[in-house]
């Protein structure tokens, strides 16, 4: 047995079947046999029990930058941790991705949750996706229009797609600074370089998120819900102001943890699991927690929300049972 300890950053003891290190596609010298699953830094999954299957391990490094007339393409391994990649092109002067700063995680799994923070997703500096096949062993690369890159969605969640094991990412970066700040807290503030807004970006992350290094936590459990015009104004009616943004198609997009703080469940505990004081979107191991305590919590938030809202939570985590990945309505 495998134990996944060092692989989630819930940092919950649970089991794989077999755990292997890809160091390079050269480790895949035959076809996976299923159930399989592929992990980067397990910053975006709960295990809801064992494992009884192949857990592959992304490790692949390499860098590699390529200066153009108006941009840099930037190749990088789908095993480098994002935040380090980060770093190491803000100290060769390359922009565009500081607004991701600390989001726990590796390169090669930021694609499949199209991970984003502080008005900006990755999928949006994204040129092209590298990947191997584990049924077929055959290569591919998929352009970011072939992704489908949507809020916290890409096309590798797709069944069709999960036997695809990303190798490296293409970005395609902008030559000069400009300074995302659509978001609040960043509003304010006049950023001359990028690292000034890494830094600013740091400073509102430890405000209001645990680090996993020292808190277990997969960071926001549900994704933010959408909600139509109607909703969106009997919700004001009888709630009064909440904090909404504009979406696609006339749809608004509600921050969920205010609808989990107006629940009344920030800084709940139940048992070895709670929700963070400063952030209640985030579900925390208080000390030695077992997954049905998690799951548990979850479920209880969902239904306090539904009850004073009418509105359903989604976990923006990957859940991961005995044989696999499963739907939030089969646990």
């Amino acid at each position: 047995m495998f134990n996944l300890k060092n692989y989630n950053t819930f940092n919950l003891t649970v089991y794989a079947q077999e755990g292997r290190e890809i160091n390079s596609v050269d480790d895949l010298t035959a076809p996976v046999t299923e159930p399989y699953i592929i992990l980067g830094g397990g910053s975006d999954v709960l295990f809801t029990e064992d494992f009884a299957g192949t857990v592959l391990i992304n490790k692949i490094a390499g860098l590699e930058i390529k200066e153009e007339i108006d941009c840099y393409k930037v190749r990088a391994g789908g095993g480098l941790i994002l935040d380090d990649l980060i770093v190491t092109l803000l100290n060769q002067g390359i922009s565009g991705l500081e607004n991701l700063s600390l989001i726990p995680g590796t390169v090669g799994a930021a694609p499949i949750q199209n991970v984003g923070a502080y008005g900006v997703e990755i999928g949006s500096l994204i040129q092209s996706v590298e990947v191997i096949d584990l049924k077929t062993l055959k290569k591919s690369c998929l352009s970011a229009q072939e992704c489908c890159f949507d809020y916290r969605y890409s096309i590798f969640k797709e069944y069709s797609h999960r036997s695809c094991f990303i190798t490296y990412v293409n970005f395609k970066l902008p030559k000069c600074f400009k300074p995302v700040q659509n978001y609040a807290g960043l509003q304010s503030y006049v950023f001359n370089d990028a690292l000034s807004l890494r830094e600013r970006v740091i400073a509102l992350r430890n405000e209001k998120l645990p680090n996993p290094k020292f808190v277990g936590n997969a960071g926001c459990f549900f994704k933010n819900p959408y909600v139509d015009s109607a909703k969106l104004k009997d919700l004001q009616n009888e709630f009064g102001s909440l904090p909404f943004y504009p979406a696609d198609n006339g749809n608004y997009k509600l921050a969920a943890g205010w609808l989990i703080d107006k629940a009344n469940c920030r800084g709940i505990k139940h048992g070895q699991v709670g929700t963070w004081g400063q952030q209640a979107l985030v579900i925390v191991n208080l000390g030695n927690a077992k997954p049905h305590e998690i799951v548990a919590l979850a479920k209880y938030i969902s239904a306090e929300v539904k009850s004073k809202f009418a509105i359903d939570l989604v976990p923006e985590v990957r859940l991961y049972g005995k044989h696999g990945e499963k739907a939030w309505e089969q646990i």
